[in-house]
């Protein structure tokens, strides 16, 4: 069986990355998650749908009564590449870690990473964290 994901990937642009394919039947919707380092183009999303839709054999990897989305994570999705976490440095995160068999959530400002993981900056306190211990990242958008 061909694999949409390695299919997409090979034909797209090397700076893009593929995330996710997610499938919405009661849309009847295939949703494409796109991210990069450098800010997500309309051009990124509407050139890889071209490709698509120009290649019999990637859009045969999608049924007809289907429509194809492609998107950028967005704001509140979680953090799950490396990468990612660069593009964020300065910003406020929530992060969800395990400490003492416990989950815990802390809130701060994401300083720096590293790679293996972050320096989290939480009432003038720096505490490293490595991405293995992170179980959940999102950037907290405020308007101050």
């Amino acid at each position: 069986m061909i694999n949409r994901f390695t299919e997409i990937q090979k034909v797209m642009n090397p700076e893009l990355i593929l995330l996710d394919i997610k499938t919405d039947e009661s849309a009847q919707m295939i949703r494409i998650i796109i991210d990069s380092e450098r800010p997500i183009t309309l051009s990124d999303t509407t050139g890889l749908m071209k490709l698509i839709n120009n290649d019999e054999e990637l859009n045969s990897l999608f049924p007809d009564s289907h429509g194809i989305e492609i998107s950028s994570p967005g704001m509140g999705a979680e953090l799950k590449q490396p990468f990612q976490y660069r593009k964020n440095v300065g910003r406020m995160i929530e992060i969800k870690i395990v400490e003492d068999g416990k989950y815990v959530k802390r809130l701060g400002i994401l300083a720096s990473v590293t790679d293996n993981g972050i320096l989290f900056e939480q009432d003038q306190e720096s505490i490293e964290i490595d991405f293995d211990a992170i179980k959940s990242a999102k950037i907290k958008i405020s308007f101050n």
